[in-house]
């Protein structure tokens, strides 16, 4: 129920900032697409287990372990637009909530506060509170514009909560 009624309040809030602004950051909201709901564990992990078949046998560009982008991809630099930055997360604080978040490329490259980086897992949450948000990275778009589509991050607290983003 609490994903649901602060589902309706982010498109309220969102329509009123359209309306408001008339303009590139109101349009630019819009285009976010964010789920939350809550689930049972077994739903949430089968949900993970079908994104990362979709990358079996490739790595996350980012290592969570060291917290450093891995180098060691194969791939020559990529010319492949990148569309869409996607994020699903399994919160598990007060419960299992499951996130996910669609969001144009474009608006995520400007989201990136910091010089084009994201120095903070939670900022790829893009306008959502997890439990993830203080776990400290170092992710330009450089790096991700290089790799092009793919795995960008797959990272699993001890507590059980889950956190995977992948551009396309």
């Amino acid at each position: 129920m609490g994903g649901t009624r602060r589902s309706r309040a982010f498109v309220v809030v969102t329509v009123c900032v359209a309306l408001l602004s008339g303009g590139l950051v109101g349009a630019a909201v819009w285009f976010l697409d964010r789920q939350s709901e809550t689930v049972p564990s077994a739903k949430a992990d089968a949900e993970f287990d079908q994104i990362r078949s979709r990358f079996a046998g490739q790595s996350a560009l980012l290592d969570m372990t060291t917290r450093q982008i891995d180098r060691s991809f194969a791939v020559p630099p990529s010319a492949a637009a990148l569309h869409t930055f996607h994020t699903v997360i399994l919160d598990t604080r007060g419960g299992d909530r499951l996130v996910r978040i669609a969001v144009p490329y474009w608006l995520a490259r400007r989201y990136a506060r910091h010089d084009g980086e994201f120095r903070w897992l939670g900022e790829l949450t893009f306008l959502d509170d997890t439990e993830f948000d203080p776990e400290a990275i170092r992710l330009s778009f450089a790096d991700v514009q290089r790799r092009g589509p793919g795995l960008v991050v797959d990272y699993r607290h001890p507590s059980g909560g889950q956190f995977i983003a992948w551009v396309d």
